[in-house]
């Protein structure tokens, strides 16, 4: 099947959101963001990256109280009323520009029963810049010195960890993909309480799929 390539004529201004809107058009990475080449290889999910991320399963995640970019505190494990999903973001990732309006649907799909978290390796400005240019609709934390990255073992862009409300960390995953979103879906679902629903996984890649390599990030040691 052809992929239809879509060209869209935007205004300076509005660039990053015709470029978020791109992305939902093509099952490609056919979007323009300044600055970004967002036509390039998908980095695949290796067997020991797959391997790696079951580290943590049933251990209790690392808690962070971090700002986010409204300057409201986040407390990012521990106790909690509701369970959380926390995503890593590198700045100028394409996985990360490709990726997010995909946890935004995730987003909607639990919203008001699961808490949704994105940590970004950007400066406090860079991240507001991102929450704003891309609407992300819940909080965006800042984490340029990447501890929380390296607490939760996230070497790369797209990693996620899902907590419950003790803060015991459920289920982690490498990256995203048709098979990925499925897993999450359910498995929060299940976290819930309730019968998964469907859930369209629109442009995601049938290849799991992980994003690109926080800089410094050294493993921690278990």
């Amino acid at each position: 099947m052809k992929v239809i390539r879509i060209l869209v004529l935007c205004s300076t201004s509005a660039l990053a959101l015709c470029g978020l809107a791109m992305v939902y058009m093509a099952s490609v990475r056919g979007t323009y963001v300044p600055g970004v080449n967002l036509i390039q290889t998908r980095h695949a999910v290796t067997p020991e990256m797959a391997e790696q991320v079951k580290k943590l399963d049933r251990k209790i995640g690392k808690f962070f109280q971090l700002p986010d970019t409204s300057g409201k505190p986040v407390a990012i494990g521990g106790q909690g009323p509701k369970p959380q999903f926390i995503y890593f973001v590198k700045k100028g990732c394409p996985c990360s520009y490709d990726a997010e309006p995909i946890f935004h649907k995730l987003y909607d799909q639990f919203a008001g029963k699961i808490d949704f978290i994105s940590v970004t390796d950007a400066d406090m400005a860079s991240a507001k810049q991102w929450a704003k240019d891309l609407e992300v609709p819940y909080p965006v934390v800042a984490d340029p010195k990447i501890d929380v990255m390296e607490a939760y073992e996230a070497p790369a862009a797209t990693y996620i960890s899902l907590l419950d409300q003790n803060g015991l960390i459920v289920k982690r995953w490498a990256g995203y993909s048709q098979d990925y979103l499925k897993e999450m879906n359910e498995d929060m679902s299940k976290l819930i309480g309730e019968p998964a629903q469907p859930f369209d996984a629109q442009y995601a890649p049938k290849i799991k799929t992980t994003g690109c390599a926080f800089d410094n990030y050294q493993e921690t040691k278990q």
